[in-house]
């Protein structure tokens, strides 16, 4: 049997257990503190006694129904056992009943409905020693490294989101004008959301008693997600975000399985992504605009699809 239920109807002991036994990409985007911040009225698709789960990011716009990957997220994934075919049909059927439907996953859907495209983010595999995981660092990394522990950069733990967030806005507010009162609110609620679940691992480096550099992640007892960082031009001369990358990857190479870069196609972020030895991940794009003309070439030209 499969329901649709509201976020503030689910089981949320029955839901964040099942998320917290996925070993899948993407673990951290289906909590359901995650989806309350960012996207406050999500809702749950939900198989069985919480057998299977898959989250429901309905909006309404125009008075049309869209279903869009929402903002700090990258994919959405069935998570548990479905028990049969029949089970990610109605799914899928659930989801294509919106005018339009925009989002990322590494769930197999099968159906020919969906105009598909490959999107890819890096992640570093870990469970190892940290001598064996430096040795995959690039040269460029390792004289960086080098540069920051020569500067006596001081990197310290702090639960501050809004240090974090005010130094994002001062460095890169005017490159990432897509980020309004709304998207930054939603990501202070989320790093909140994160602390209060026990998920939160926020960074800060010093230089002489000066805040350069910050960055967040969440992590569970295998997976960690990198965030967001920021770095001023003093953090960035000194390599203070790769000094404090190194030192989560340093921190839990053995004791964790994975680390998620939240990923990027964009080169330069890629890039540098690989340059901690991590790997390409490959998810889909999956879209379908059924949206009366002429909204419809706008929002093909707005999410940069292919019409």
């Amino acid at each position: 049997m499969n329901k649709i239920i509201l976020g503030s109807d689910i089981d949320r002991v029955k839901w964040d257990s099942l998320v917290e036994k996925y070993q899948g990409p993407g673990q951290f985007f289906h909590f359901s503190w995650y989806l309350d911040a960012v996207c406050p009225a999500w809702m749950a698709f939900v198989h069985g006694d919480y057998e299977a789960i898959f989250p429901i990011v309905s909006q309404s716009k125009y008075s049309l129904s869209l279903f869009v990957q929402p903002i700090f997220t990258r994919e959405f994934n069935v998570i548990g056992e479905p028990s049969s075919l029949a089970t990610i049909s109605e799914l899928t059927r659930e989801i294509l009943g919106h005018r339009f439907v925009y989002f990322g996953s590494s769930t197999d859907f099968s159906q020919s409905d969906w105009k598909v495209s490959s999107r890819k983010y890096q992640g570093v595999v870990l469970g190892m020693k940290y001598e064996d995981l430096y040795k995959n660092y690039s040269q460029n990394i390792k004289r960086t490294l080098k540069k920051a522990k020569e500067c006596e950069l001081e990197i310290k733990e702090l639960d501050d989101p809004l240090a974090l967030i005010e130094l994002f806005r001062n460095e890169k507010g005017k490159l990432f004008k897509h980020l309004g009162i709304k998207e930054y609110d939603a990501i202070h609620q989320l790093m909140i959301n994160g602390i209060e679940a026990g998920c939160a691992h926020q960074l800060s480096a010093y230089l002489e008693g000066e805040l350069i550099a910050s960055s967040f992640y969440f992590r569970t007892d295998s997976s960690i997600l990198f965030l967001k960082g920021a770095v001023n031009e003093k953090g960035k001369a000194i390599g203070a975000m790769v000094a404090i990358h190194n030192h989560v990857l340093e921190s839990h190479c053995e004791s964790h399985d994975y680390f998620d870069f939240g990923g990027s196609d964009d080169k330069g972020l890629r890039e540098f992504n690989l340059k901690f030895g991590a790997i390409d991940v490959n998810y889909l794009l999956l879209s379908s605009n059924r949206i009366p003309w002429p909204l419809k070439s706008w929002v093909d030209k707005k999410y940069h699809i292919n019409a």
